[in-house]
């Protein structure tokens, strides 16, 4: 099995993971950068591999044969939580597990009167001991909570997501809310009007950036649904590899937009024996 590498140091992991798959030297990958130009007006999707591999050493006849060379199973996702207790202490949970199931942040709102029960209609919030009826809310942020309950039809994301690439990864909008509150709780706090347990929540937990391996079968990306079977998974990865390289060589790396989000399937928890690292985020 092979793994492509993507966490802490990001930079010099990708170059040494794309050696170790690849058989190349890493000689040749700084070689390749230190020539190259940064792409402008060019998404990573559109990058062609034909010239990467050539230009760093790679012998083949054919696509086939490339891709027997080149292909791995599975990657490190980087993933946001906030937590109090250290995050490799338990599994990363999808939402619906997360908050009816005993961990930190079920637990902190069990302790205010907040409490989520599964059942096959979606999960129930009980608060005081009495059931929310969300239908008595007209908003949008209680349209949000329906949704991500699934008080309403199917989950719409009751997934685990993270960021291929570890860079800055929480700076990314769509995951900076974490740091204080998951969007969710804060969703319902907002509605029921008690926004201090969202300064309390913050008061007592730490933010964390998470590395755990993830197998290609398990992943989608945002925006590239046709990517769906492991091969094109596995050049995808490589093309938003050599264009973070890229950027990043040029200083034009940006970690609010370029970094491509990667989900788990709906109801797929990830198993604490799979996180390889973890670190405090504190800026």
């Amino acid at each position: 099995m092979y793994y492509f590498y993507s966490t802490t140091t990001s930079y010099d992991d990708i170059i040494e993971s794309i050696s170790d798959i690849c058989c190349c030297s890493v000689d040749s990958i700084k070689n390749y950068l230190k020539y190259s130009q940064p792409f402008n007006n060019i998404f990573a999707s559109d990058i062609k591999l034909n010239s990467f591999f050539k230009k760093i050493g790679i012998h083949y006849t054919g696509n086939n044969e490339l891709y027997e060379i080149i292909k791995f199973s599975s990657s490190v996702i980087s993933h946001l939580t906030t937590r109090t207790s250290q995050p490799d202490k338990s599994d990363i949970y999808c939402l619906s597990n997360a908050l009816s199931m005993p961990t930190d942040i079920s637990n902190f709102l069990a302790s205010k009167g907040l409490i989520f029960k599964e059942t096959t209609q979606g999960l129930l919030t009980y608060y005081n001991n009495k059931i929310v009826d969300w239908n008595n809310y007209d908003d949008y942020t209680t349209a949000r909570i329906r949704k991500r309950l699934r008080v309403k039809g199917k989950y719409l994301d009751n997934c685990v997501n993270g960021f291929l690439f570890n860079d800055l990864f929480w700076k990314d909008g769509n995951v900076a809310h974490i740091k204080d509150c998951p969007e969710i709780v804060s969703d319902i706090c907002k509605v029921l009007k008690i926004q201090n347990l969202i300064n309390e929540w913050s008061n007592v937990s730490k933010s964390y950036a998470v590395g755990f391996l993830a197998e290609l079968k398990d992943i989608n990306f945002d925006n590239h649904t046709r990517f769906n079977t492991i091969k094109s998974k596995v050049y995808l990865i490589y093309k938003y590899a050599i264009y973070y390289l890229v950027q990043n060589y040029h200083g034009l790396w940006n970690p609010r937009f370029d970094n491509p989000i990667i989900r788990l399937h709906d109801n797929y928890s990830v198993d604490k024996n799979s996180i390889i690292g973890f670190y405090e985020i504190e800026d």
